[in-house]
């Protein structure tokens, strides 16, 4: 569905993807490992079409979607959706609310299709009884939720994660994954998340990508990481945990 062919990018003198490919099929999880600052949130703005390369190409469902223009990149983005490793949640609006507002906003449906959507999501989400609270009452795991239930209201066919996991406790990070995970099962939907902890990448990904200074060192089956003598994927392998 997604794919990157040959993309760099610079920000001034700054190198941040060095002739980058990565395809992202349907139906598949996709991780994109590696540590802070390397450039895996930039690739998921380059999926969404929010910056352009310096130079390669980038398709979304064989359409280069490179050098499109704003206003004809929002079907294309329909196709996607994006949980931000802040959330990016209304504070003053009630989880309902989060729900509810681009459906409104964007979409113009019946209220009876917004209602049924929102309460579609919520049942996903977990979040049942706590549709009238603010999201400053929630816990961080439940915040998470909201946001994942928020991306799925437009009914995309994948989600882009910006490290989802980040800042949780284990048990809630658990409920993450396996929330990313059951995407596939029940709504036959692709993910691709980007993450430091090698550990996600187990526990849930199909295949993964490492960048590293730039470059891709390792595209493949997940369990195959381990077959990699690159020094940096040897050293990730035993910390278990990338530097942040």
């Amino acid at each position: 569905m997604i794919e990157l062919r040959n993309v760099t990018l610079k920000y001034g003198d700054k190198l941040i993807l060095d002739n980058v490919s990565i395809t992202v099929k349907d139906n598949r999880i996709k991780a994109i490992l590696g540590p802070s600052g390397v450039g895996k949130s930039t690739i998921l703005k380059l999926m969404l079409g929010l910056i352009k390369p310096n130079s390669g190409q980038i398709f979304v469902d064989d359409v280069d979607i490179t050098r499109m223009k704003e206003v004809d990149l929002y079907p294309i983005r329909r196709k996607m959706g994006i949980v931000f490793q802040g959330n990016a949640l209304f504070d003053s609006m009630t989880i309902s609310q989060n729900f509810s507002f681009f459906l409104r906003e964007n979409l113009r449906l019946p209220e009876e299709e917004i209602e049924r959507r929102v309460t579609e999501q919520i049942k996903f989400a977990g979040l049942e009884g706590y549709e009238d609270q603010l999201p400053e009452s929630l816990s961080g795991g439940m915040r998470k939720r909201v946001a994942i239930g928020r991306a799925l209201i437009f009914k995309p066919r994948m989600i882009l994660f910006d490290e989802p996991t980040a800042g949780l406790d284990p048990v809630s990070s658990k409920k993450i994954l396996n929330l990313i995970a059951s995407l596939r099962k029940t709504s036959n939907l692709g993910a691709v998340f980007v993450t430091h902890i090698i550990d996600d990448v187990f526990a849930i990904a199909d295949r993964v990508a490492v960048l590293y200074q730039g470059k891709i060192i390792f595209d493949g089956e997940t369990e195959r990481l381990h077959e990699s003598d690159h020094p940096f994927i040897m050293s990730i392998l035993s910390d278990k945990i990338l530097e942040i």
